[in-house]
């Protein structure tokens, strides 16, 4: 990051916000999304894999903490559920099967009274994917991006006071007791009420601005209290932000239901 690049900082509500899922293997699962989705990366770091879905982007990255996560951990939205739901299943992808008493899954798909249809399928480290078909009316009411972010709470009230006091967000969508939908930048993504909130030991998602340094300062004016990691050999963070030769990189929070959340500093 320039001198000029931090007079410019991001607020964290117009940032975009990518899901991030966590891998042990990252050559195994990079394989696995090629043969089972079709998906390749469109940039690979050192040690990532970024992917572009339609407008929207999510990454995998190496950790040891993969497989924690027993919440759903993104949404990829399609427009025919059925046809796509045969295509993967040709490839090898097996999909859940729920019972939640009055709603359940039948060959896979879940359908709301809306008309709204939902299917879940694991890839090799665990990550629960949902794949969602919304019905007309909701599509042109919530007009999804392609994937989005997916953030478990065991508590939507705590969840929505705590988003909206410490980093500024309002819903723009909320089924009460059940999910909460944000919109970020362009991007969107959800906080969902489940038993499984707290699983996750990994970075589930992250937003991309400019200027962390000034947002980590902001944030911190709110109460948001910011992580120090050391990663040995890879690098630390000093202050809660950690940074590669002058040029800051990120820093970790955890929010009211205990989700590690990130921000990383966007190139010019």
């Amino acid at each position: 990051m320039t001198q000029e690049t931090a007079t410019k900082p991001t607020v964290i509500t117009n940032a975009p916000f990518h899901p991030s899922l966590a891998v042990k293997d990252l050559p195994k699962s990079r394989a696995w999304y090629a043969d089972k989705l079709g998906w390749e990366p469109s940039l690979e770091p050192p040690e990532l894999a970024v992917y572009k879905i339609g407008d929207s982007f999510f990454t995998l990255y190496e950790t040891q903490y993969a497989g924690t996560a027993k919440s759903t951990v993104m949404n990829w939205y399609v427009a025919d559920m059925r046809s796509e739901m045969a295509r993967l299943r040709d490839r090898g992808v097996v999909f859940e099967e729920y019972d939640f008493g009055e709603i359940k899954t039948v060959d896979g798909i879940m359908t709301d009274p809306g008309g709204d249809m939902d299917a879940w399928f694991k890839d090799p480290d665990g990550n629960t994917i949902s794949m969602l078909s919304p019905s007309p009316e909701s599509r042109a009411r919530l007009q999804p991006p392609d994937v989005t972010g997916m953030v478990a709470a065991a508590d939507l009230g705590r969840a929505k006071a705590w988003y909206a006091e410490k980093l500024g967000f309002e819903p723009v969508f909320e089924s009460e007791d059940v999910i909460l939908i944000y919109r970020s930048g362009d991007t969107v993504f959800n906080v969902y009420k489940t038993q499984f909130a707290g699983t996750a030991e990994n970075t589930v998602g992250v937003w991309r601005m400019q200027g962390i340094r000034d947002e980590v300062a902001r944030l911190r004016g709110n109460g948001v209290v910011f992580e120090e990691y050391d990663f040995g050999d890879e690098g630390k963070t000093v202050g809660g932000i950690m940074s590669e030769g002058e040029s800051d990189i990120n820093a970790w929070f955890v929010d009211s239901e205990g989700n590690i959340l990130a921000l990383a500093e966007e190139p010019a």
